[in-house]
Formats: structure tokens, C-alpha cells, sequence
């Protein structure tokens, strides 16, 4: 890992760690050590709940970096060579995704056919399967193995900012109308500043993710899709509860919990609602489409 790959994850790790500390050592602790019985029960109340989300956060962002979101495997129906490819003729995948021309989708750094929804990823240097985007906050592509612990990783953020912006107002007000050290006023204001101005920017974030997650769409086939009509429809939209199954996993218990809990393989996908069409029932359709539209 070279140094400007890690500059953006230290960077995030700088952030979680100072935020962490103005919240618990300055914000939290003054009222757990306060006289004011109900302040101590809020600083304790705050600070065990704190905690909890940064664990949870840390676990999550440590996932979502060292988690592998997948790749094409070498195995003879996805390789290029055409002798192998010929004797495993029986057993090539049916697509969706195609060619204009019809034909399979071809990775020519890879050397590999590609499934439906895979893209290569020129930093990663591979082809990834169901891949949403290459992330440098986290040195590492989402994709279909590791884009639950990457969603999480926002919404714990997200938890966690709004809670040292809302409960640190009282401290910053507090800081500011009584007699109190320059240092610690600066800091409270400092953490309320960069707190407040992350949970805007998380929130317009987590929102999008939650908005193509319901729509059964990655960030790389929202961009594709917004310059063309359809209304940004995906041939693997499987219902709201569906698509975040297909997501976060079949057990919504754990949807929450940075556990791996996938169905599925990365490489076929079900598609429509309740599975009704197979990839070939789908181009057949399109072929349809298309035919009577040319007629």
C-alpha cells in the first residue's frame, strides 16, 4: 500500500479518533465527575452509547477495508482461452448484460468473460463482482462481498456524528455564556463544527445509498442510467425487501451486525419480482421490445 492509498484511510481514522476523544474526555467526563446527579446519569448514559457505536463503527470500517468485494473466479466457464471454453460450452452462463452486438461481455486485462453487473476496476486490477464504486476511503472497490460492512460503515457514521451534534449543544452553550478555559470552548466548538458539518454531508450520502439499494442499483449503474430514459429501472429489482436482502442478507437480525450473511454468489442474479424471469426469458422479451418498436 503506497502512501497516498493510506493518506485517505488514516485520514478517516484521524477524524473517528478525534471526535471520539472531544466527545468522551470533554464533553462526557466533566458531567460524569459533576456533582449534579442527573448530569452524571446522562454523562454515563451518553458515553456507554458512544461507545457502542464506535465499536460497531470500527468493526464495520475495518470490515469494509478488509473485506475482498469479489472477483470473476478462474474457472473454465469465465476464461477466454477457447479450447477450454469449448468444452465447457454446456455450462457458459446466460447474461443479461450484453454486447451491442449480442455477444458476452469481455474483460481484455482480465482475459475473462465478466457476469452480469461486474466491472473492472482499474485501480484494483480486477473485474468486480456486482461492483458499486472504488472506494479510497477505504483503499478498496465495493462490491457484492463487502458493500453491507461499506453501507454500515455510513450509517454508523451517520449515528454517531448526530449524537455528538445534538448532545454536545448544552456543553457548547455552557462553554460559551460561563467562564471557561479558551482550550476546552475551542474544542467543543471545533468538534460541534466538524461533527455538524459531517452528519449534513453523511446524510445526503446514506440517503442515496438507501434510495439505489431500494431500487436494486450500484452507484456505477445509477450513472449509467442517468442520462437515459427508463426512470432508473433495474432488470434485478426484486421489491424494496427483496433488494435489501439481496444486500444485507437474508436474516434481518444481523443487518445491522458487521457479519457476513450473503445469499448468492456475485455472479447470477435473480431477476424481476419473486423471480419470475430467468436471464433468457429477459432477453428474449428485450428482443421482443425491440421488434415491435423497429416495426
Amino acid at each position: 500500500m503506497s502512501c497516498a492509498q493510506r493518506a485517505p484511510v488514516l485520514f478517516v481514522g484521524t477524524i473517528i479518533v478525534t471526535l471520539y476523544c472531544i466527545f468522551v474526555f470533554v464533553h462526557c467526563m466533566p458531567m460524569v465527575m459533576s456533582a449534579d446527579p442527573g448530569k452524571i446519569h446522562r454523562g454515563r448514559v451518553e458515553m456507554y452509547a458512544f461507545n457502542l457505536l464506535s465499536v460497531m463503527l470500527a468493526l464495520s470500517y475495518y470490515r469494509a477495508i478488509s473485506t475482498s468485494a469479489g472477483t470473476v473466479p478462474d474457472t473454465p466457464e469465465w476464461k477466454s482461452d477457447l479450447e477450454v471454453h469449448a468444452t465447457a460450452a454446456s455450462a457458459t452462463p446466460t447474461t443479461v448484460e450484453t454486447k451491442r452486438s449480442g455477444a458476452r461481455r469481455f474483460c481484455k486485462w482480465c482475459s475473462k468473460y465478466k457476469p452480469d453487473r461486474c466491472h473492472h476496476c482499474r485501480v484494483c486490477k480486477a473485474c468486480v463482482l456486482r461492483m458499486d464504486h472504488h472506494c479510497p476511503w477505504i483503499n478498496n472497490c465495493v462490491g457484492f462481498g463487502n458493500y453491507k460492512f461499506f453501507f454500515l460503515v455510513i450509517f454508523y457514521a451517520l449515528i454517531s456524528v448526530a449524537t455528538v451534534t445534538i448532545a454536545m449543544i448544552e456543553s457548547v452553550q455552557e462553554a460559551i455564556e460561563v467562564d471557561t478555559p479558551f482550550w476546552r470552548m475551542f474544542v467543543l466548538l471545533f468538534g460541534e463544527t466538524l461533527a455538524g458539518f459531517l452528519m449534513l454531508l453523511l446524510s445526503a450520502f446514506f440517503t442515496f445509498h438507501v434510495w439505489i439499494l431500494s431500487k436494486a442499483m450500484t452507484t456505477i449503474e445509477f450513472c449509467e442510467k442517468s442520462g437515459k430514459e427508463g426512470q432508473y429501472r433495474s432488470d434485478f429489482d426484486l421489491g424494496t425487501i427483496g433488494n435489501a436482502t439481496a444486500s444485507l442478507g437474508p436474516n434481518v437480525l444481523l443487518w445491522l451486525v458487521p457479519i457476513l450473511d450473503l445469499s448468492g454468489d456475485g455472479l447470477s442474479f435473480v431477476l424481476e419480482r419473486k423471480g419470475l424471469l430467468n436471464a433468457s426469458e429477459v432477453q428474449e422479451r428485450r428482443s421482443s421490445k425491440s421488434s415491435k418498436s423497429t416495426a
